[in-house]
């Protein structure tokens, strides 16, 4: 695997979560964006600004939070300028702790994103992601 490797695990960690922290006022310019659609019917534009894989993020369009508690399978992809594929992998899912108990107000979400970045070596480069994240939305009823 590239070098590379190593700063595209680091995004896929950040990114795979959809979900990290990020205050009700947080401000999107700051963070990552990830849009959610999720099994209820509902669509969330997510912003996540923190570095750990089970922390909440934040509805853009309102003070909800969505709190992660499984991930699916996530799948990425690293592309050159010339749309070649310079690396391609799939992560396994990933429960927190004893969250697979059955909740009411679960929900099962999709995400994808698209993010480019300079590489010293490869030059510009687009890493593609999807997966699957369920948890709930705030205020759980």
């Amino acid at each position: 695997m590239l070098h590379t490797s190593r700063i595209l695990a680091a995004m896929a960690a950040g990114a795979i979560s959809a979900c990290l922290a990020s205050p009700a006022g947080a401000d999107p310019a700051h963070g990552f964006i990830v849009p959610l659609d999720c099994s209820d019917g509902n669509s969330y534009t997510t912003v996540t600004n923190g570095n750990g894989e089970f922390t909440p993020t934040h509805d853009t369009a309102s003070n909800k939070m969505f709190i992660p508690t499984r991930f699916g399978e996530f799948h990425g992809t690293v592309t050159d300028s010339g749309g070649n594929v310079i690396d391609e992998f799939t992560e396994p899912g990933a429960t927190k702790g004893k969250a697979d108990r059955p909740r009411r107000t679960a929900v099962e979400c999709t995400f994808s994103f698209e993010e480019t970045f300079e590489d010293p070596d490869l030059g510009e480069l687009t890493f593609t992601g999807e997966g699957t994240v369920y948890g709930f939305t705030t205020p759980a009823r």
